[in-house]
């Protein structure tokens, strides 16, 4: 697949700035790939290898003609469009370790019904169309087509184009955000990666303009209210990563967290492990505020002159927020160098002089990917601090995943906070259900305390809640660190959640 498009190639947001990332395709000083890393590569090249690729065009995109002039008729596409399209989707999102999404047909009608609107009216690819907020409903498009439009519309990642694509590239495009008319907030990426989203609906039609209306619709209110599937999202990912997808202009990288916010631009800083170029991010920018992909925090930037090469390995370094490490590869297996292959299966080359910073926002597969594999593999000795704080995170990512899977939701938030994996909900001002109360919503995180601190009390409590509350006859262990799945915050009073019914509490 090309990632370089024909000038006309647009998308409902478009991106005007001209900054680049160089890409190199050699193969120096090449990082080693263990043999499960080599495995994963070669999966994901056959995966991409057997994606559909057909171009579609107005002869046989659709299954039923739409009618854009009276009487109007949204038409609809056909099934292998649909399908194709849902197949690019779960392949990038397999790519972060995020579960699949479906579609149905009342979404894939209603996104119809949209597409099929904006190509009748020719609606202006070159401003915002997110709810049709500077058009007139003619009188051939009736209340109901047109309220429809208007409401997914604004629901959706819109795509514009004078070129006949493919299903996955017109969700390519959606990923890497280059054509992104806010610049480069990324929040087509956000929408699609979302640790949240389980549902899609798809549609598209031709105009007279010769555009294309593509509509992927993404905000559902129910699924904001789910628990995320993943904590962190990182763009590019943790593990090994398709150099294809950074390949290009104006293509920004990402860190998304689901339930943590952070406030600021963090220094970041890439790092080249195998021939030692460091980098600075450029334009780094907090898009937090806009709420894509019901993410909290949603943190962008450009790589500076990092020169990106198939087959090295990266750091990546959000200064204390976020740490993580990835492995370049062609996903295109014809455009693969030579990738090195470590004896070791387990363990990959010393190249990290300094451990990564353990953040309580990473997830297990990430932590067990790349960060954990970075702290291990500099401690030669398996009883050492390193060894034992990745494996307590390896721990904490465990207790917080299965607070995740039993949780409960409210479907109309007043507020809310959890407890071992239940939900207590705030009935208004200081009623909650159970009499439970806390002063801010805890995040649901993982990470490791350590016990050195004259502020932390030692007795392990059942509950952090007075109403459930009572000290156990156990303690924990001063000068010793703890894998915790949860914190919750109250009255100055931060609470760790290290098992069933056992919480440590530190004074803030």
């Amino acid at each position: 697949m090309t990632f370089t498009k024909k000038a006309a190639t647009f998308l409902a947001t478009i991106v005007l700035s001209t900054t680049t990332s160089t890409v190199m395709v050699t193969n120096a000083q090449a990082a080693t790939f263990t043999k499960d890393e080599i495995q994963e590569v070669h999966q994901i090249q056959n995966q991409y290898k057997n994606l559909p690729k057909d171009n579609f065009n107005a002869d046989n995109l659709y299954a039923s003609t739409p009618h854009l002039t009276a009487p109007f008729s949204p038409g609809s596409v056909t099934n292998s469009y649909i399908n194709s399209q849902l197949d690019y989707i779960n392949f990038y999102r397999a790519l972060f370790d995020l579960p699949s999404i479906s579609t149905n047909k009342t979404d894939n009608d209603n996104a119809q019904i949209t597409a099929s609107v904006m190509a009748a009216i020719k609606a202006n690819p070159f401003t915002n169309q997110h709810g049709l907020p500077s058009e007139t409903k003619p009188d051939y498009i009736n209340k109901t087509y047109w309220t429809i439009a208007k409401n997914v519309s604004a629901s959706s990642n819109l795509n514009f184009n004078v070129s006949n694509q493919s299903a996955g590239d017109v969700i390519t495009d959606l990923l890497t955000d280059t054509y992104n008319l806010d610049g480069s907030d990324t929040g087509h990426r956000a929408w699609l990666l979302s640790s949240r989203l389980t549902t899609t609906g798809i549609g598209a039609a031709y105009g007279e303009n010769n555009y294309r209306y593509s509509v992927q619709q993404v905000a559902y209110p129910s699924d904001g209210y789910k628990a995320a599937a993943k904590s962190t999202v990182a763009y590019p990912n943790s593990g090994v990563f398709p150099i294809e997808l950074l390949q290009g202009n104006n293509i920004a990288w990402s860190l998304y967290l689901s339930d943590k916010t952070i406030s600021g631009t963090p220094k970041i800083t890439i790092t080249d492990l195998d021939t030692g170029q460091t980098s600075q991010a450029t334009k780094v920018n907090n898009f937090s505020n806009k709420g894509y992909g019901y993410f909290d925090t949603i943190l962008t930037y450009f790589p500076g002159d990092i020169k990106l090469v198939s087959g090295h390995e990266y750091n990546v370094n959000i200064s204390n927020v976020y740490q993580y490490s990835f492995k370049l590869f062609n996903q295109v297996a014809a455009n693969q160098p030579k990738l090195e292959v470590s004896e070791d299966s387990t363990k990959t080359k010393n190249k990290v002089k300094n451990s990564p910073t353990i953040s309580s926002s990473q997830n297990i597969k990430e932590a067990t990917d790349e960060t954990t594999r970075n702290i291990l593999k500099q401690a030669d000795d398996p009883s050492s601090n390193t060894t034992i704080k990745s494996a307590l995170l390896l721990q904490a990512e465990e207790l917080r995943d299965s607070l995740n899977k039993n949780r409960r939701m409210n479907p109309i938030i007043f507020g809310r906070s959890y407890q071992d994996g239940y939900s207590y909900y705030n009935l208004g001002e200081d009623q909650w259900f159970h009499n439970f109360y806390v002063y801010s919503n805890p995040d649901l995180t993982a990470g490791v305390v350590n016990i050195d601190n004259a502020s932390l009390d030692t007795h392990i409590y059942t509950s952090p809640y007075p109403s459930l509350q009572k000290t156990t006859s156990n303690h924990v262990t001063p000068r010793k660190s703890y894998a915790y799945g949860q914190s919750i915050t109250t009255n100055h009073t931060t609470w760790y959640y290290l098992g069933k019914k056992q919480w440590i509490r530190q004074f803030n």
